[in-house]
């Protein structure tokens, strides 16, 4: 009896429409993730905190100037209690504006408003600067658990276009609960998580509907400017695959007006055309630097390391490691792209910045747009190489168990 109608469930979400499918993944996560989002400062990074105080900025004034902050762009401060950062005689967050953009809705008509207050530095050997508005959390734990939900809902469409619907359901929960993408990126107003979400739309666009899938890049750049590596890559690599420069051109335009948006935004804002807006040069530096030595050492521990490695804390993922040859041979051009893209931006971005990305967060969160773009190929490595093998597959399931149960501590106790 439970036999068949698990058997009648599994038809049915095989049989299930698009949206169908969608929700099924995107409406559950949404609500676990929510359950275990920050709803306070003190569960809150600077950069997270950063995000949260512009967005409230945003919504609230329509600007993102942040002139009763101007306290914590003291030398002593940025990079331990925000990053928000002088400009001229008033003060703005040092990061690119999409991730601000996507709670600032909320913000505007949130009956809530803003409390001054003073910020716990007791576990800094600095002296407290003077009391500041500090925002309501609602909006932003409310935006960073619904843009990882739909993040996955798009992903178990990229999923379903190379599987049954129950993996593809099944391989979205693990990518949702599996990784950091719970207990990084759905707990508050980090960049990676509106990054992964458009990333995930415009990879299962990838998939015929170019110029929608450059929009949708386009849109990720405005939160992180390196993701636009992921749409060249992926629109280089589908023309090259298919002997055809259409789908490069299309990726390519749509994308770029999001780069124009960017450079327009910074200029407005920041007084000049760039694309590093409030950042310094030190990643530029840092990405130009010839120590190899050192670069090879830092993309090590954002596998290994027992503080940030990847593979530590996912340790799912080892499994389908042996797969991916297989998957590569099986897989088409928008999967290869995306997957090609994704390895592209963790490297890049691996040569320009620490590995560990800071602290104030468990696990790890650079890899985490690598992993939503590369996610399909994964996904094949799983049916076709890991779901194939009985005691692979056993490993895997917990491997997986074992991997949610990790993020499910981090994500209610960070």
């Amino acid at each position: 009896m439970i036999a068949a109608k698990s058997r009648s469930a599994a038809t049915a979400i095989d049989q299930m429409s698009v949206g169908k499918l969608f929700m099924l993944v995107a409406i559950p996560l949404f609500v676990v993730f929510l359950s275990t989002a920050a709803w306070s400062r003190q569960r809150t990074d600077v950069d997270g905190f950063t995000n949260v105080v512009t967005a409230w900025r945003l919504g609230t004034s329509g600007t993102p100037y942040l002139p009763d902050h101007v306290p914590l762009t003291e030398p002593e401060y940025p990079g331990y209690l925000s990053w928000i950062v002088p400009f001229e005689d008033t003060a703005i967050g040092k990061y690119p504006p999409g991730a601000a953009f996507h709670a600032a809705p909320l913000y505007a008509v949130w009956p809530q408003d803003a409390e001054i207050q003073d910020l716990d530095i007791s576990h800094l050997d600095l002296a407290a600067p003077p009391p500041v508005p500090v925002p309501p959390y609602g909006p932003a734990a409310i935006t960073s658990a619904l843009v990882v939900a739909l993040a996955m809902g798009f992903l178990a469409l990229s999923f379903r276009k190379l599987g049954s619907g129950r993996t593809a359901a099944g391989g979205a929960y693990i990518a949702g609960l599996g990784t950091a993408a719970w207990s990084v990126a759905a707990n508050t107003l980090w960049q990676h998580g509106p990054g992964m979400m458009w990333i995930a739309l415009a990879g299962t666009l990838a998939a015929g509907h170019f110029f929608a899938s450059g929009l949708a890049y386009g849109v990720a750049l405005l939160v992180r400017p390196l993701n636009a590596l992921i749409a060249a890559a992926t629109g280089l690599y589908i023309s090259w695959s298919e002997r055809d420069w259409r789908p490069a051109v299309k990726v390519g335009v749509g994308a770029s007006l999001g780069l124009v948006a960017l450079i327009v935004y910074n200029t407005i804002v920041f007084g000049e055309p760039s694309l590093l807006g409030g950042y310094s040069a030190t990643f530029v530096d840092n990405a130009t630097n010839l120590d190899l030595v050192a670069y090879v050492r830092n993309v090590a521990l954002a596998l290994v390391s027992r503080t940030r490695g990847l593979l530590i804390w996912s340790p799912f993922l080892i499994v389908l490691v042996p797969g991916i040859p297989t998957a590569w041979r099986k897989a088409p051009a928008w999967v290869r792209g995306g997957a090609l893209g994704g390895v592209v931006y963790l490297l890049v971005l691996l040569k320009a910045n620490r590995f560990s990305g800071g602290g104030g967060f468990p696990a790890y969160r650079y890899p985490l747009e690598a992993l939503t773009a590369a996610a399909p190929l994964l996904f094949l490595s799983y049916s076709s190489w890991v779901e194939k093998r009985p005691v692979a597959r056993r490993v895997f399931f917990w491997l997986v168990v074992l991997s949610i149960c990790i993020h499910f501590l981090f994500a209610i106790w960070y």
